[in-house]
């Protein structure tokens, strides 16, 4: 092999690997993670594991589809399978306020909340954790720490995700 052709091997192999690793640093990474959350108004529980607060679609499933910002929403943040205590997670930039957002579920302003037992300020802005638990309290409520006790543990997360059929 002549100098001339070893140079130009070694320059497809360096190009080779630029664009390899450069395709990877570009590629999103793969995001999917779950967290707990409650919703109490006036001392009641609200129920979301109506079918209306469910993503139907798999999550992640726009390989074929372009990635519209509607698409780029919902997979922010959203509940499956009818379990409408657990929300699924395929965004970094996925806020608490991402998951009310795609269930249609308004929250009043005055509304206080618990992210693991601790009061949290603007929680509709705060960015959703693996493994964490929100409690909302809205309106009237009573019996606050026992809510809290309450919460969505990590053990129920982790059962949901082994049920999951969607994501």
């Amino acid at each position: 092999m002549t100098m001339k052709s070893k140079n130009w091997l070694i320059m497809g192999i360096i190009l080779a690997i630029s664009l390899g690793l450069t395709f990877t640093l570009l590629k999103k990474q793969e995001v999917h993670y779950h967290a707990g959350f409650q919703v109490y108004i006036d001392n009641e529980l609200q129920d979301f594991s109506d079918l209306k607060y469910m993503q139907i679609e798999p999550c992640g499933d726009v390989e074929h589809e372009e990635e519209t910002e509607s698409n780029e929403q919902i997979e922010k943040a959203h509940l499956h399978d009818g379990v409408g205590d657990v929300v699924h997670v395929h965004r970094d930039s996925a806020v608490w306020g991402d998951l009310f957002t795609n269930i249609g579920f308004p929250i009043d302003s005055g509304s206080r909340a618990f992210i693991n037992s601790n009061l949290v300020e603007d929680f509709l802005s705060h960015p959703i954790q693996p493994y964490e638990s929100l409690v909302i309290l809205s309106g009237e409520n009573s019996e606050i720490n026992e809510k809290l006790k309450n919460a969505v543990t990590r053990e129920q997360i982790e059962e949901a995700e082994a049920k999951s059929e969607s994501c």
